[in-house]
Order: structure tokens, then sequence, then C-alpha cells
């Protein structure tokens, strides 16, 4: 049973149990006080303790009468005032229509639900917006204390009702690029205003090329931005800050990324970024698809086209020969498979710079002995996010004038090397 059922069943207990005690006494000592009354008379006289109402000519001599004409209030007030909680609970409108300087997340999901509770912790009031049933958020919501209004965050009566119009920020953080990107556009139509505090609307696209041309089509201007971000982007940008920085990299000749998709692909871009443009460093990518051409290309957009081969492999299977001067970074979307990977790598090579991307992993007693044993270091992307969202302007800071210069960046075709970046953010 989760810690909320049992929360629930203790105050289901209490509040049953001290109604019980209040009826026993009254109905036990109401006649010895008044010879007249029956059963009845009883029951009622100890019933409207409950509302402060009592009949009777003297104030009761009998202890445990005069206990229950305090207690009875005060279990009464208790009931209404929990009752009340859980209808305002129920009903998120009421909290948030006078809230101001909160966030709005639109889109509860993996994402959102990262960004929720990373506000939450920091003390930012924050309101949810999602279409999805009810039930799906109800241990969630009552866990963060996180209001959620239901309906489309496109519609403008709902972010209404989030109230947009006094928040911070607003988060367009679903898994979809062009319903966020739709939701920002929108909502900058009826927010937009030259008065009034800046205000930031962060939109998640994941897509590069959308990015790229939304960033170049949307021309914003007053007190209201559009900015966008990734994830990935932000995990890739701190788990290079973290774990990858120059000094720890001494000595390292080679780095082997071993899945190519979205985080894979992240973390070549801003290892390419980091690294030295006269780095003697090369990158070798590994993946089961041929991703050969795709690879090629980004490369010469990073202009280290001379630098990155690439491998059509299972990376299961694939041959590493013994040397201490390489890095491994298994990026696929697996985490028992970048495990099994990282065991098989820690058997067949000296090499003390392993690093895995994990979402849910790693299991405290595994990380701490494969790290000293192996040299094996677990990267958890969502804590990685995190901790990259912290740097987002207008969000758990209020947004200044400076935070709405616009920035602009090409990097659809071919990536400069001088991309502009915060944190991992392209705005």
């Amino acid at each position: 049973m989760k810690k909320k059922s049992y929360k629930k069943l203790i105050q289901t207990f209490l509040w049953s149990g001290a109604i019980g005690i209040v009826f026993v006494v009254g109905i036990s000592y109401f006649p010895k006080e008044c010879k007249e009354l029956s059963f009845y008379g009883s029951f009622y006289y100890t019933l409207r303790l409950f509302i402060l109402e009592h009949d009777l000519p003297d104030f009761p001599r009998a202890w445990p009468l005069v206990f229950i004409y305090f207690f009875a209030p005060v279990v009464a007030l208790s009931a209404v005032g929990k009752a009340i909680t859980y209808f305002i609970h129920l009903s998120p409108f009421l909290r948030t229509r006078q809230m101001k300087d909160h966030v709005i997340v639109c889109g509860v999901g993996r994402t959102g639900k990262i960004l929720a509770s990373t506000l939450k912790k920091k003390g930012i009031a924050v309101v949810g917006v999602d279409d999805s049933p009810v039930e799906n958020f109800e241990d969630w919501s009552s866990e963060h204390n996180l209001p959620i209004i239901f309906g489309d965050f496109h519609s403008e009566l709902v972010l209404k009702k989030a109230g947009a119009m006094g928040a911070r920020a607003i988060i367009f953080a679903s898994g979809d690029d062009l319903t966020n990107l739709e939701g920002a556009v929108s909502a900058y139509g009826w927010l937009y205003s030259e008065t009034g505090p800046f205000r930031i609307i962060w939109t998640h696209i994941a897509n590069e090329k959308l990015a790229d041309t939304a960033r170049a089509a949307l021309l914003t201007k007053g007190k209201i931005g559009i900015r966008f971000f990734d994830t990935y982007h932000i995990a890739a940008e701190k788990m290079v800050k973290k774990h990858f920085k120059k000094n720890m990299r001494e000595g390292i000749r080679k780095i082997n990324i071993l899945g190519f998709g979205k985080f894979g692909r992240d973390l070549m871009e801003v290892i390419a970024r980091d690294l030295e443009h006269k780095s003697d460093i090369t990158i070798r990518v590994i993946d089961v698809k041929d991703r050969k051409n795709e690879v090629n290309s980004f490369a010469k957009g990073l202009t280290i086209f001379d630098k990155v081969t690439f491998i059509q492999a299972d990376i299961r299977n694939i041959h590493i020969t013994n040397g201490d001067t390489k890095a491994f970074f298994l990026c696929t979307d697996d985490d028992i498979g970048n495990l099994a990977i990282a065991l098989m790598l820690t058997e067949n090579t000296a090499s003390t710079h392993i690093y895995v991307r994990m979402a849910k992993w790693p299991i405290p007693s595994i990380e701490e002995h494969l790290r000293e044993k192996k040299g094996v270091t677990f990267v958890n992307i969502n804590d990685m996010v995190k901790n990259g969202i912290l740097d987002l302007p207008g969000i758990f800071k209020p947004a200044k004038a400076t935070d709405m210069k616009r920035f602009e960046t090409s990097t659809s075709s071919s990536r400069k090397k001088d991309l502009l970046n915060i944190s991992g953010l392209f705005v």
C-alpha cells in the first residue's frame, strides 16, 4: 500500500474514533445529567455539540461531558477544514486564479514533470496544464502539491485559468515539437505587451532543423519573448562539464560514441565545441544503423570532418582493442544494454574513461563498485537536466531586459563552430 493510502486510512480511523468517542460519552452521560432524557434525546443533544449548539439549562458537571463540549466542535472544524482543502485540491482553478509570479508548465509528461518538480523544490510556484485523463496525475499532483488544469494548452481560456496573465514564464514541454511550437506562438499572440514585466515563453523542441527554422522565422519583441530548449542537449552540456572537462581528459586520443541517436548527436556536438580546435583527439561513432552520411554531414557542420569516422556495427559485438588512451560514451536509450556494454568494456580494455548514459539507473551500490574498481561513470540524464534548467533565464528568477536579447544562430545543415549557446539552450 502506498504512503498516501496509509495516511488516508489513518485520518479516517482518527476521525471515526473521535466521533465515536463523542457519541458514546454523550449517550452515556446526558441521561445522568438530565434524568428525563431518552436515548434519542441524548443522541440529538450530542449531535448538536458538533455545531456549537445545546439547549440544556445548565453547563454539565461531569468531566466527560465537559470534555466533549469542547472536543466535538474541534472535530467538526477539522473535518470542515479538510473538506475545504479537498475541494480546493479538486478545483485547481480556485488555487490558480489569484496566483502571481508563478511558472506554467504545459504538457506534464516526462520532461514536464522534471521541470515542475525541480521548480517546486526551488520554491517556485508551479501550475501544470495537460489534456490527459485526471486519474493519470492524482498521485503525482498530490505528492508534489501541484495544481493541474486539465485541457488543451493551445486554448487561451485554459491558459488564463492557469493564471497566464500573471505568470512569470510559460514552458511548453510536451513530447510533440510542433504542438509545443503552436502553443508558444498562440500564447505569444494574445500575451504580447509593450508594458509590464519581461516574460519568456520557453518551448521544448528536440528537432534541430525545426528549432532553427522557427528561430529564424519568429521575430519576437516587446516584453514577451519566445525561446527554445532541448533537454537532451542540456544533459549533454552538463555531462561534459561535470565529467569530461579538459583536466579530466588528459592523455585521451580517441573518443568513442556508441549510439548516435538524439543524445549521441548532441553529445558529439558539445564535445566538438569543447575540444580545442587544434586538438589531436579523434572521434569514432558506432551505431547499428547506417548513419554514415548523417555523421559525415554533421561533422562537416562542426568543422571536424577530418577527425570523425563512422562504423556500422552492433555495439555489443564490436572488437575493442586494449589501451588507456580511449574514452567511451554509451549513449543508447537502453539502460540495461548500456550497462551490459560497460561491463564488457571493463573486461576487454584497460580504459578508465567509460561514461554510461542512464535514465533511471544507477543503483548506488553498483555505481560505487564499478567506479572504484572499473572506472565506469554512470550519468543520469534526468539529474543532468535538473541541473541544467537552473540556467534558464526568466524562470527561477524574473526575466530582465538582457534576457530578452535575441541571438541568431545558423545550425540546420551546417552548424557553425562558434555556435552561441547558454548552458545547452539555443536562444
